[in-house]
């Protein structure tokens, strides 16, 4: 018997999320805690994300002004991937005002993402974005449910924040056999798991030239990101896959292909798979497969690295993203 595909599992919730609106319309139009709880609570929990688990997935998170936010939900590590603001049923989503104070309040925390939803509608907002307009929507009763599925994969699935995921990397390469014919679909590649700090670690910054054989600094063995997180490392190539997985989960509204920095290939990161031969990871972008070239030197994982940076939505208080060495 063929294994329950996730995808097919998720549209049959949100198909059943639909069902109870239709049914419960009366009831959950007036009770945001039954909307939540018939609505919301399945959808995250189709998606990866355990609301019975408080590590997880926090409730009532209180911040500023003692306001305080239904949904953070938390990485393995404990880093807030995304926050869920729940309304009524049938509730406004977009009163200028109220979603303002919102997401000043949501991206107090400095989430990838956040949302307000009423079950059926979901705005998505990015701290990059300015004029508290939503970078995506998703309406479960006028899109088509696949659709919305795999939009929702794209922006909220657990597994972006490592949940699930095994921590080994698997990276795609067209010399592997699975993918020697062009028509061969991609598998997207587990990242590399986000590790908690332990001890100190001396980071340099990339903008300096890491690659000097005079400096004798070895082997990178850490990434440290703008978000915070520390990665570990196991050559020059995971710098730049780690680079654009935070970019690509960070700005889900980019246009490919992103230009090869470096100047040896036309593009960095693109939706046509490259030619036999080349090196390159696969990863699912606005729900379908886009390809990162990986076949570079060190200098020139550098120098991607720092422009894909560059796209990510800034703050003062974010940290330098730098690497440290091991002999």
């Amino acid at each position: 018997m063929p294994t329950p595909s996730p995808l097919a599992a998720l549209v049959a919730t949100l198909a059943n999320v639909c069902h109870q609106a239709h049914q419960n319309h009366a009831l959950l139009s007036k009770n945001e805690a039954a909307t939540r709880a018939a609505l919301i609570d399945p959808v995250l929990r189709a998606l990866g994300w355990d609301t019975a688990d408080v590590r997880m997935v926090e409730p009532e998170r209180t911040v500023e002004n003692k306001q305080s936010l239904d949904y953070v939900l938390k990485g393995p590590t404990g880093a807030i991937q995304s926050v869920v603001e729940a309304k009524k049923l049938g509730e406004s989503l977009d009163k200028l005002g109220h979603v303002g104070a919102l997401i000043g309040y949501a991206f107090s925390l400095k989430p990838v993402s956040f949302f307000i939803t009423d079950g059926l509608n979901w705005h998505c907002y990015s701290p990059g974005h300015s004029h508290y307009e939503p970078t995506s929507t998703i309406e479960l009763r006028s899109d088509n449910l696949l659709a919305a599925a795999l939009q929702l994969l794209q922006l909220l699935d657990a597994a972006h924040s490592g949940h699930g995921l095994n921590p080994v990397p698997i990276v795609a390469s067209a010399a592997n056999t699975a993918l020697a014919s062009p028509s061969t679909k991609p598998q997207p590649r587990q990242p590399i798991k986000a590790l908690a700090s332990g001890q100190a670690k001396k980071y340099y910054p990339l903008s300096v030239d890491l690659t000097d054989p005079a400096k004798q600094l070895g082997k990178p063995q850490w990434l440290r990101l703008p978000d915070g997180t520390e990665h570990q490392l196991k050559n020059w190539k995971d710098i730049l896959i780690q680079a654009s997985e935070l970019v690509l989960r960070s700005r889900p509204d980019l246009s490919l292909p992103l230009p090869d920095k470096a100047g040896k290939k036309t593009a960095l990161i693109r939706w046509e798979q490259p030619t036999s031969g080349l090196s390159f990871t696969s990863v699912i972008y606005q729900g379908k497969p886009a390809f990162i070239y990986t076949n570079y030197s060190a200098a020139s994982c550098l120098i991607n690295a720092l422009y894909l940076f560059q796209l990510l939505p800034k703050s003062k208080s974010d940290p330098e993203p730098g690497i440290a060495f091991g002999n």
